[in-house]
């Protein structure tokens, strides 16, 4: 017989159907530090109001009264912004710029520029080397997510 709890961690486990098991275990930890600051018993509407206000302060940043930028994805080495104006997208109305950690400008996502900012770094032949058979702005098909994104999560930080 199945307990209470066991049926809750199957119905938990199946949203993880698919996923690596880094990313996996990458929001298993958001999920704990989230409710570390939180009271006991667990209340959703004051976690959806905390995570909604998170959301809202880290992920959209308002560029002058031409539209907004939001992040896009990430990596421990690159954050991707895509930037949505009121211009339609064939006049620039929607593009990609990119920041690494510690720099807070954001830069233009093209090949050029990745070369540019990873040059004198010990990713620098990696990406040299994705860069010359593949345009940065190519995407896993099923994911949709950035392959040079990929490619740098299973590079090991240290």
């Amino acid at each position: 017989m199945i307990t209470h709890e066991e049926k809750i961690i199957q119905n938990v486990v199946r949203q993880f159907d698919g996923m690596l098991k880094i990313e996996v275990y990458d929001i298993l930890y958001k999920i704990e530090s989230l409710l570390s600051g939180f009271s006991s018993p667990i209340q959703f509407k004051q976690i959806k109001k905390s995570i909604d206000n998170t959301i809202d302060k880290e992920h959209f940043i308002a560029i002058d009264a031409y539209g907004y930028c939001y992040l896009e994805d990430e990596c421990q080495y690159l954050k991707v912004f895509r930037i949505k104006s009121l211009l339609p997208v064939c006049l620039g109305g929607e593009l990609l710029y990119f920041t690494t950690p510690g720099q807070y400008e954001l830069t233009s996502y093209t090949n050029q520029n990745l070369e540019e900012t990873f040059s004198n770094m010990h990713l620098q032949t990696i990406i040299a080397q994705f860069l010359k058979y593949n345009n940065a702005k190519k995407r896993n098909p099923k994911t949709r997510r950035l392959l040079l994104l990929e490619l740098l999560d299973q590079i090991d930080p240290e």
